[in-house]
């Protein structure tokens, strides 16, 4: 058997061995790129600019949930691209990425910049192979080509982003993909295009005196979208900070909202739904007891077992919740969400005896994140199950009650979990 030092001295060299790589083939590539450039002052001006608008731009990066860090400066490299060539902008993504990042550890700023240099280079070589330098931007070919390049950048980007989590924290890279909501991220990357289009044609028709001046409302749709970040954040914060007093009545569910929202989510990605739906599902995940709040501290602290009409009162917690939820605007889809996360598949659920497809899928994914986070915890009246026993008990004792694709989904969960402890 694999002894865990063992284990970690090997993933440390094939951490170490990677990032050899591809710092080595990043540096490679930016002394390459500035053998390709033209060192006239026509040349160098544009060259500076790009590369100090993209360097202020990489001090300043947005957080969106998860923890991933975007960087506006994409649009700035994405626009040299279009303007130049593919070794002006990976030249202009290196530096700029190395100097923002020069107070981190060596390997740490040569790795961000090689990546970022990397990416850049193969989406232009991209576009350079399929004609997009002899498209003019009012033609529909234009487009379609700059689409498959920023894919490519996309791609890359994360693959050697997520290779070094992966060997770091020695989890498959496809867990990766699925944590850090990897959808939103290429949307925010297409969303950015309109901006390198149009510092594109801003440079085109005015030149560099033209980009300087546009970098200012850059800022301000830097710092919209930060605010529109921000504020979804401050919402989750707001509702955790609701839960957490409801947590606080009863130490043996405390964390058991966050977890029910962690792992609805992980469930979420597994079955592909959009952005949109995930954020309607975390909300009411992270809400699904809310209506606890209007039940008596005395039944729900009690030791042993309810009384029949202690037991409907209990019952009563997703009409509640769904009452206080329904009074505000952004909660509407999460409101429907928490009234029928304790509907069964087979009608044997509450408050209304839905079943099948009558429960939206979200109300699904909860209904079994709650019920498994439950079965393994500890009670008053009972240890925890393990989480092979927590299944068990959901798939026989309990069948019919949950989605079988919901439930399978979350099986699988658990073998990555127990896959990735392991290694």
């Amino acid at each position: 058997m694999t002894r865990p030092k063992e284990v970690e001295k090997e993933r440390n060299w094939k951490l170490s061995l990677y990032l050899s790589i591809v710092i080595g083939a990043g540096v490679l590539l930016e002394i390459v790129s500035l053998f390709h450039l033209d060192f006239s002052l026509s040349q160098l001006i544009p060259f500076f600019i790009f590369f100090l608008l993209a360097f202020l731009l990489e001090l300043m990066p947005v957080y969106l949930q998860g923890g991933v860090a975007l960087s506006i400066s994409f649009t700035l490299v994405y626009a040299a691209l279009l303007l130049f060539s593919p070794y002006f902008a990976a030249s202009v993504a290196f530096l700029s990425a190395f100097f923002a990042t020069i107070k981190s550890p060596y390997y740490a700023s040569l790795f961000n910049a090689s990546q970022y240099a990397l990416s850049a280079f193969l989406s232009g070589q991209v576009f350079q192979m399929l004609g997009g330098y002899e498209f003019s931007w009012q033609s529909l070919p234009f487009y379609g080509v700059a689409a498959v390049s920023i894919l490519v950048f996309f791609v890359s980007n994360t693959f050697l982003v997520g290779g070094v989590v992966s060997l770091n924290q020695g989890a498959p890279l496809r867990l990766f993909w699925r944590e850090k909501n990897i959808r939103e991220i290429l949307f925010q990357y297409f969303a950015l295009f309109p901006f390198s289009l149009l510092l594109y044609l801003v440079y085109t028709y005015i030149g560099y005196w033209g980009i300087i001046l546009f970098f200012f409302p850059l800022m301000v749709a830097r710092y919209s979208f930060k605010l529109f970040a921000d504020t979804k954040k401050n919402h989750l914060q707001l509702l955790q900070a609701l839960i957490a007093a409801l947590d606080a009545r009863d130490s043996y569910t405390a964390g058991h909202s966050s977890r029910v929202a962690e792992l609805s989510l992980q469930i979420a990605e597994h079955l592909h739904l959009p952005p949109q739906k995930r954020e309607a599902l975390e909300y009411a995940a992270v809400l699904h007891d809310v209506g606890k709040l209007g039940i008596q501290d005395s039944i729900l602290t009690k030791q042993g077992e309810l009384s029949e009409d202690e037991h409907s009162l209990v019952c009563e917690h997703p009409e509640i919740g769904y009452k206080i939820l329904g009074e505000v605007d952004f909660l509407q889809e999460a409101a429907q969400i928490v009234l029928a996360h304790h509907e069964r598949m087979d009608g044997s659920g509450y408050p209304e005896g839905k079943k099948g497809e009558e429960i939206p899928i979200e109300a699904r994914i909860v209904g079994a994140a709650d019920v498994f986070d439950a079965l393994t915890s500890d009670r008053p009246y009972r240890r925890a199950y393990s989480a092979e026993e927590a299944l068990e008990i959901m798939e026989n004792e309990e069948k019919g009650s949950f989605d079988p694709e919901v439930l399978q989904i979350l099986r699988k969960i658990v073998e990555e979990k127990r896959e990735k402890n392991v290694s």
